[in-house]
């Protein structure tokens, strides 16, 4: 029996509504939600990506974040005298041996660049998620480059997902290296959850950890959390201490790093 185009439109209509509010939904999920197969629930999911509204993953959706965020490049023309001092901070404190894991984000990449054309020699082993990292050590002197897999997001240019959560699980970093893209009184955020819930699963792996934010991602609050100020880590910022006062942030001297 076919069913009515515009009963097909309203549980799409529904689809739409549940994967914007949980951002990310299995297969599964959505059939016990909607009381709908999962043949079905293919069908609906495959016709809400032709959109351009949803990304598709391993046996489920992603909401509409290759939309809404900033391209890679986009971001890349954002601030970049203040995440290349970030940047080269943050690269002059990694060790010169050992296990290193790079998020994604420019002000990451930038870490990378410098870890290509600094002048001390290095023997690393870098595990990331993001292209454009893998792309600028792919062949450098002194690195063993690792990617993990997982489904690709184009704006981001990272692979993520359950897979690259599982991943992690077969390391142990010296040191780890993320973004972020807010932080106010209470720690640092992300805007989608998946992206917070792999960092929050790296934090778990590293021995030292290292946040490198610009000053414009003061006072921003996005709605995933992905640490209080009172976890183990260094924050590497631009931003002035008066500014970081002034914001709520209480962070101790001794975990707090000024780019220069």
């Amino acid at each position: 029996m076919r069913v009515p185009l515009h009963i097909v439109e309203a549980r799409r209509e529904s689809l739409r509504a549940l994967i914007r509010t949980d951002g990310f939904l299995p297969v599964g999920e959505i059939c016990r939600r909607l009381d709908i197969s999962p043949a079905t629930a293919r069908r609906d999911l495959a016709a809400i990506a032709a959109d351009g509204q949803i990304t598709r993953t391993r046996g489920g959706a992603l909401a509409d974040y290759n939309t809404n965020f900033a391209s890679h490049g986009e971001r890349a023309h954002r601030a970049r005298t203040a995440k290349s001092r970030i940047a080269a901070t943050i690269a002059r404190r990694l060790p010169t041996k050992g296990a290193v894991f790079l998020d994604a984000g420019t002000t990451v990449q930038a870490v990378a660049r410098h870890l290509v054309t600094e002048r001390r020699k290095r023997q690393l082993l870098v595990v990331t998620n993001s292209l454009p990292v893998a792309t600028v050590l792919g062949g450098a002197d002194g690195i063993e480059l690792h990617v993990i897999g997982g489904t690709f997001l184009h704006r981001q240019a990272i692979l993520l997902g359950a897979e690259s959560a599982r991943a992690l699980d077969s390391w142990v970093f010296d040191a780890a290296v993320l973004g972020g893209e807010g932080m106010d009184a209470y720690g640092i955020t992300n805007s989608h959850a998946e992206i917070a819930a792999f960092q929050i699963a790296v934090l778990a792996h590293a021995r030292d950890l290292y946040f490198g934010l610009d000053a414009s991602k003061l006072g921003r609050a996005t709605p995933y959390r992905v640490t209080a100020w009172e976890g183990k880590f260094h924050l590497v910022t631009d931003a002035k201490a008066n500014a970081l006062a002034e914001a709520g942030i209480q962070l101790p001297v001794t975990r707090r790093i000024f780019a220069r």
